[in-house]
């Protein structure tokens, strides 16, 4: 999808190899804020097998962003697409329009809600903007050696 200056590409698993080099920056930007969550390799993985889709936001032959979606399935029932990472630049002039292109993805999966994480309060009054709302606060607590 594009808005002129922005394409916005899923890519298919045929492509990840191909296009890791350029994508595996802005996962690493996330991973090193992500508490221990994600790495890399893990991201790849998911992407080859098919478990999760790479989303990458390019501006001319540059790729400026990647962004992994995942669908999850509550024991409810309830469906909703989850967008743990969103890594890159020109953030403010893309994230309005890639936001439209999740939810139309959402609905192809037959998901209610988009759902992500917000690692710094910023991203909160952000989103808030968007239709987006606080529904849980993860918290931890290190056991020590």
């Amino acid at each position: 999808m594009s808005d002129n200056k922005y394409v916005m590409a899923a890519l298919p698993i045929t492509m990840i190899e191909i296009m890791w080099p350029k994508i595996e920056p802005f996962i690493q930007s996330v991973a090193d804020i992500a508490n221990g969550e994600i790495t890399c390799d893990g991201v790849k993985r998911r992407a080859l097998s098919g478990e999760t889709l790479i989303v990458v936001i390019c501006k001319g032959p540059d790729v400026i962003a990647a962004n992994v979606l995942d669908i999850m399935e509550f024991d409810s029932g309830l469906r909703a697409l989850y967008i743990p990472i969103v890594g890159g630049s020109e953030m403010d002039e893309w994230l309005d329009q890639f936001f439209l292109v999740a939810k139309a993805i959402a609905k192809d999966f037959n998901c209610t809600e988009l759902r992500g994480l917000a690692t710094r309060k910023g991203w909160l009054r952000r989103l808030k903007d968007m239709g987006w709302v606080e529904i849980t606060s993860v918290i931890k607590c290190d056991v020590g050696e």
